[in-house]
């Protein structure tokens, strides 16, 4: 008579495939978890560029092994928001200039398409909120609030990206920014800033609402190059103190 493959799992010695499932899958969500605590840590400033990330402190905090930690840094490692020195452990990575520029000047060339692609799908209920961001960021440079200013431009470009219904490039976008938010969480906005930015976006939603493809891309892609300017002009050689409207 056959014998089952439950009653095989189950004798002496061999762990059933149940238990290695939930095992694995328990390992799986404790990593996933790490990651989204430090990926905060870091994004909110709790975590500064250079510092070091303390995993025994955190795995007690989280109330787990360290091993979840330390897999979560490695991947964190592999999304540029951390770096590994050997013998040392895992830091906040700190950008060069350099590198600022490279990433803005790869965020330029998705946004043109980003621009062209949202044109011909963008929603008219995407449409609605993109301009209603739009107006409620032109109340935040009257009343010079820079916190709601930024926090709704974020908004306002991770909105344009959605609208290109193109997963991929959505993908690749949101970790461009996390990057950039390494060195940008320090800016201090000029009123100035904030509201050439958001002639800028009054232009963008202008293109996206005459469906015009290759206007709408060249806006996208000179507003990025725009904030790009300003933030060079602003920071001059101290990355740590930059000054971007452009989120």
């Amino acid at each position: 008579m056959p014998v089952s493959p439950l009653r095989l799992n189950l004798e002496p010695g061999r762990p059933a495939i149940a238990e290695q499932a939930v095992e694995a899958r328990r390992s799986q969500t404790l990593v996933t978890i790490c990651h989204a605590e430090i990926e905060r840590m870091i994004l909110d400033a709790d975590l500064e560029m250079g510092s070091r990330v303390n995993e025994l402190v955190l795995a007690a905090r989280l109330g787990i092994s360290r091993g979840p930690v330390r897999e979560a840094c490695r991947s964190l490692v592999e999304a540029g928001l951390l770096e590994t020195h050997a013998n040392r452990g895992f830091f906040v990575r700190k950008l060069t200039l350099r590198e600022v520029s490279d990433l803005y000047d790869l965020r330029a060339g998705l946004m043109w398409l980003a621009g062209k692609l949202a044109a011909q799908r963008v929603t008219p209920e995407q449409l609605n909120r993109l301009r209603s961001m739009v107006d409620a960021m032109d109340t935040a440079c009257a009343e010079g609030d820079t916190a709601r200013f930024q926090s709704l431009n974020a908004d306002f470009h991770g909105a344009l990206v959605t609208a290109t219904d193109n997963r991929r490039l959505q993908d690749v976008y949101n970790g461009l920014a996390k990057e950039l938010r390494l060195f940008r969480r320090r800016g201090l906005v000029s009123r100035g800033a904030m509201e050439s930015s958001n002639t800028e976006h009054h232009a963008i939603i202008s293109a996206l609402e005459s469906r015009d493809a290759a206007r709408a891309a060249s806006i996208m892609e000179n507003h990025i190059l725009q904030g790009k300017a300003r933030f060079l002009n602003a920071v001059g050689d101290e990355l740590d103190v930059a000054h971007s409207s452009d989120w």
